[in-house]
């Protein structure tokens, strides 16, 4: 598996999808057919003093890769996450994300209405993509590093994750970056599955900004 670094998460995409998926796409581009409160379901909920509340909306999953050699970007628009982190003890640090793979925009209409499709996220049978942390540790200061499992599309794989982290008084803000191989996760089958077309990798950034 080819990663450079950080959360969470899944992010692959692209394409346009074949005619067959249309009908698909049409059913399932936008929430997920469970709605938001069920795809966030299984979002644990943590205790203690430096449990960290995000503000979704200075926070960000975004991404890039490659359509027939050109670039492109997009962003996962609905995503949520619990975290526990003290910088002085990180024994019991967690960290635990869910994001709505329908909630995707690759910043096209064709890439947007396809990646739900069976080819690609099968948003109806995998609504959802998770990260959930094993541990967490200093790398130096202010810079931090979690080992985890990563699941996209029913399929789990082990990930590093580091990140810089800034806390001012009960704020704090998180970012880093990674690089996923997209077939790693069965995201690109059929005619799609070599690189013809989309390129394997798949940079992930994410920015998190709590309080607590």
């Amino acid at each position: 598996m080819r990663l450079a670094a950080l959360l969470v998460l899944p992010f692959f995409l692209t394409a346009c999808g074949g005619a067959g998926d249309s009908a698909v796409a049409g059913v399932e581009t936008g929430t997920t057919a469970t709605g938001e409160a069920g795809a966030f379901a299984a979002l644990p909920f943590l205790e203690g003093e430096f449990v960290w509340a995000t503000d979704y909306a200075s926070s960000s999953v975004t991404f890039s890769a490659e359509q027939e050699g050109q670039s492109f970007e997009g962003r996962f628009e609905s995503f949520r996450a619990a975290i526990r982190l003290n910088p002085a003890d990180i024994s019991d640090a967690e960290i635990h994300a869910i994001i709505d793979m329908a909630s995707v925009d690759a910043g096209d209409a064709d890439r947007n209405s396809s990646l739900p499709t069976s080819d690609w996220f099968k948003t109806r049978s995998f609504p959802t993509a998770t990260f959930r942390s094993a541990q967490v540790r200093q790398i130096s200061e202010g810079r931090y590093e979690a080992t985890g499992e990563l699941t996209i599309k029913g399929i789990s794989q082990p990930v590093s994750l580091p990140f810089d982290l800034m806390i001012e008084g009960n704020t704090a803000t998180a970012s880093g970056s990674l690089e996923l191989d997209r077939t790693d996760f069965n995201v690109g089958e059929g005619a799609y599955a070599d690189d013809a077309w989309i390129g394997y990798p798949v940079s992930v950034s994410v920015k998190i900004s709590a309080s607590r």
